[in-house]
Parts: C-alpha cells; structure tokens; sequence
C-alpha cells in the first residue's frame, strides 16, 4: 500500500497546470468554486505537499504523523467560527482569556486522548501521547504566534474516583483534543491551523480534497456571522437543596472538631426547555455579560460544558508559571458606593479571609516543587466579576527546566478553593456529603501546544447543557463558622452568570 502511495506523489500528473485533475473533478489553480460542495485548488495544493511527505514518513516508520499548516486567516470573528462547526460530530472547543487576547476556536477531531474511569496516570497519559505524536510532526511554519499551530483542548474530571453517572456520558476523566481546524485570534492578528493525522493507509490526495472542502463550508458558514439569538422557557428545579444545606451544617461542625479545615461543597440546578439550548448563543451572551472571566465550551457528543470561569489554574509561557487564588466571595453593590463598601467589608472579613488564606498557602507550595523562585504579595485585592467579587491573590514561579505544564495542573488540582483541605480528606468528604456527580465541574479545562506551553481554567461558573436540558453548578467554600442559610444564597449569587447566559425565563 505505501510502494502504491509512494509511486502516486512521484507520477502525479503536474497539479500546476490549468485543468489538471484535482481530486475528482478538474479546475485551475487559484479558482474556488463558493458554497459548501466545491473546493478550493489553492487552499488543497497548500495541504497536498506536507501530506505528501507526511505520508512518506508514515510509511518509512509505520506509525500516525502529524500534518500541520498554519496561515493568517480573514478576519474571522470566534464565535461565529464555533457556530459554524455544529455539525462537526460533537467536536468543538472554545477559549478565551479574560484579556480576550488569545481566543482558541477548535472545530473537528484530528487526533484525540482520553483515559478511562478511575485512571490514577491521567496526566501522564496525556503527556505521553501528545509527545509521540509530535515526535517528527511536520509544521510549516516552524514558528507561529502562541495559541496556533498543532496543540490540544480539553480537559480532566474534578474526581477520577467519585461518582460517575450518565450526565456526563461523553466526557472521560481526561479528554484531549487536537482540531482539525483552528481558529486563533490574538493581538498579531487571526490564524488558521489545519492539523491532519495521516496514516500508511490514508491517500493524501483524497485528505487534501477533503480538508479543503470543510474548511471552505466552515468558512463559508462564519463569514455570514449567524448565531441563533433563543430566548426559551424553562422549568427550574433545584437537586435536594435541604440536603444540601444540612451537610453544609455537619461539614462546618465536623471543622470546628478539628476534622479538616476546609470543605468546598456544590449542588445541581437543572433547567428543562421546550427549545433545544444552542451553546454558540450561551457563549454569545456569556461574552457580552462577564468581560473579565474566561470563557470555555467543551463539546463531547451531544453535550457541551459551557462556562465562564473568574479563575485560572495555571498558565505556562516558556519557562514562567501564572497562577490565581480566589476564594472569599460578597455580592456585587447596586450602585459605585455601596460595591466599595461591600468590598471593603470582604478584605475584613474575618472568615473570607481565613478560607483565601488556605488556597494561598496550599498554591504556593505546590508551585515550590516545580519553580526555582515565587512571588507572591502579602495581601489580596479584589476581583470584581458581574455578579460577585472575589478575594484575589496573584502567585508567578519561574519553572524547572523539567516542569511540565500538566505536572503542575497535577499538583494544583484540586486547589482549597474547589475542593477543600486537606485534599484527601476534603475529597472523601465531598464523596460523601454531595448529591450529585461533578465531573468536569470545577475540574482543570483548556489547552497544551507543541511547545509545552498552554493554559487552564478552573471550570466553575459553569453549565452542561444537552439538547434541550441544562445541569448549573456551583459550590461554597465551607468553614468552621459557616451558615447554611448564607451559603445557599451565595451559591445562588454563583448561579447567575449561566441563568442569564441562557437568556430564558422561568415557566
């Protein structure tokens, strides 16, 4: 098969001259036939050379390679570019900064990793296959801007070894991505990376037809910009919020003993609709309504995990390390005065600020581990979102030469401010005491490239929408001197962001 293959990239007839044969019908370079049935000769020459010699190599070592192409792109606008991959078989990823500096748009599965339940070597698994398919992956160019070129989007479950229940059908304890396109846009402009994994099987005409052909569609579909604006009716109904309320009671007593010294616990909103809930509009109203989070859309089947996130995990770019605390939580003031007041009252408060305390300390010293030197300010700032203001802390390392990104994720998660600590203990609690199964909620989510740089989000402030249902979390840090009563109601604070993201109304 690969003498065959090899034997066709040397007598291919010359695909310079006009009305060669492309594929299965016959064109001139440079002319493209519009809409979705039609190709582009240019675009598919573009990809025809590097999956040439992607497929020599495959064939020479009898393993995948990796096929990568990146090029400027129009001024394609992100959301609509997601939009335009809802039929791209329940694969699409979506990230964006708080800067909005570096948004990521992938639609379609190149190439993808996951482990199964209860996996105690997930990062590493991860690690392990992205570096042996990059091992001899052709790119061109060789250096692109942060964010383009081959890299992977997805990310990991809060517990590999808590409950798992078929609401989250479709998302493994770890998920891994590499789009077949990708969109980038960052301040150097927009960019586009087709990313192909060839086989000694695979015809690298017929895969540059094809790759031309979607990438034309999805174009095409961004270019005309629609995003569907719902506004649905929903049946709301909160899972055993009494429950909910009495383990916050017995998490705050079991501390006051000396049991543990910090617990986060969550609870389940769940919405139903007449009307199928389409995540490019939540992302579209998501991005209108909260500026200063970070946006996400996880895409598994007929599912997406959608959020928008105030807090980061951890960023890696060369060899410096970013990471955030935010933990301590007041409500948003209704007019200039009385925010300050009440942000005032939060950077006294007594309770907020023994819970930030913890999250601080417990960040730092996991980042000791992989960093040479930490910095860190003595005291926190506020971090104001839509609806509440958090305590924030910013913690920066410079890493090991031999830090991993993922090997830092590892460490991190889950941090006091999602789970609790001590981290065993706090997680057996969470076991135990909660009525639902998180899975990805308030679980590490975003994006590796092929330099070992990328970034991670906390998932919180978040939803699992699936067809015409939808699943909202969202969980309190817990104390010894905690009140169920107030907890609930911060909870509902925290339910916003996605209330309003999913623009509907309560029947």
């Amino acid at each position: 098969m690969c003498l065959e293959k090899q034997s066709l990239i040397i007598d291919r007839i010359d695909l310079g001259a006009v009305g060669s044969p492309i594929g299965r019908g016959c064109v001139a370079p440079g002319v493209e036939r519009m809409g979705g049935t039609t190709v582009s000769t240019m675009k598919q020459l573009d990809n025809l050379s590097g999956l040439e010699e992607g497929a020599k190599r495959a064939c020479r070592s009898n393993r995948p390679v990796l096929v990568s192409r990146t090029r400027r792109a129009p001024n394609l606008d992100p959301l609509s570019f997601f939009a335009s991959g809802a039929g791209t078989q329940g694969a699409r990823n979506f990230w964006s900064d708080p800067g909005r500096e570096e948004t990521l748009v992938g639609l379609g599965t190149a190439w993808r990793t996951e482990s199964g339940p209860q996996s105690k070597n997930r990062y590493e698994k991860v690690e392990r296959d992205w570096a042996e398919l990059i091992r001899g992956a052709l790119r061109e160019p060789a250096d692109v801007p942060r964010g383009a070129g081959p890299l992977l989007m997805g990310g990991f479950s809060f517990d590999p070894i808590g409950e798992h229940t078929s609401l989250w059908e479709g998302f493994s304890d770890a998920s891994f991505i590499l789009p077949r396109f990708l969109l980038t846009a960052v301040r150097d402009g927009v960019w586009l990376t087709v990313n192909a994994v060839i086989t000694p099987e695979d015809d690298p005409e017929e895969m540059s037809q094809r790759l031309a052909e979607e990438e034309d569609q999805l174009v095409d579909a961004a270019v005309q910009g629609y995003i569907p604006e719902t506004h649905p009716s929903y049946d709301a109904v909160e899972v055993e919020p009494e429950r909910w309320r009495q383990a916050v009671a017995q998490a705050a007593r079991e501390i006051r003993e000396g049991q543990l010294e910090k617990v986060v616990l969550a609870r389940e909103l769940r919405l139903h609709s007449q009307e199928t809930i389409r995540p490019a509009s939540v992302l579209k109203r998501l991005q209108e309504q909260q500026p200063h989070s970070f946006l996400f859309a996880v895409e598994r089947g007929d599912a997406c995990f959608v959020g928008a996130s105030p807090e980061r995990l951890v960023k890696k770019e060369k060899h410096h390390l970013y990471s955030t605390c935010l933990a301590g939580t007041y409500p948003r003031g209704s007019d200039p005065a009385a925010d300050q007041e009440l942000g005032s009252q939060l950077l006294r408060d007594v309770k907020n600020r023994q819970e930030h305390a913890v999250v601080v300390n417990m960040i730092v010293e996991a980042l000791r581990e992989g960093c040479t030197s930490i910095q860190v300010p003595e005291e926190p700032v506020l971090y104001k979102v839509r609806d509440v203001q958090h305590l924030f802390t910013p913690v920066e390392g410079t890493a090991h030469p031999d830090t991993t990104l993922l090997s830092i994720v590892e460490r991190l998660h889950p941090t006091p401010a999602l789970g609790g600590y001590p981290q065993e203990r706090a997680l057996s609690r969470i076991r135990e005491m909660e009525a639902m199964d998180r899975g990805w909620y308030a679980a590490p989510l975003g994006w590796l490239d092929f330099r070992g740089d990328g970034e991670f989000a906390c998932g919180i402030r978040s939803g699992l929408l699936r067809n015409k249902s939808a699943s909202l979390f969202a969980g309190c840090g817990i104390m010894g001197d905690s009140d169920p009563v107030s907890e609930y109601e911060e909870t509902r604070m925290k339910f916003q962001p996605m209330l309003l993201a999913l623009g509907g109304k309560k029947r």
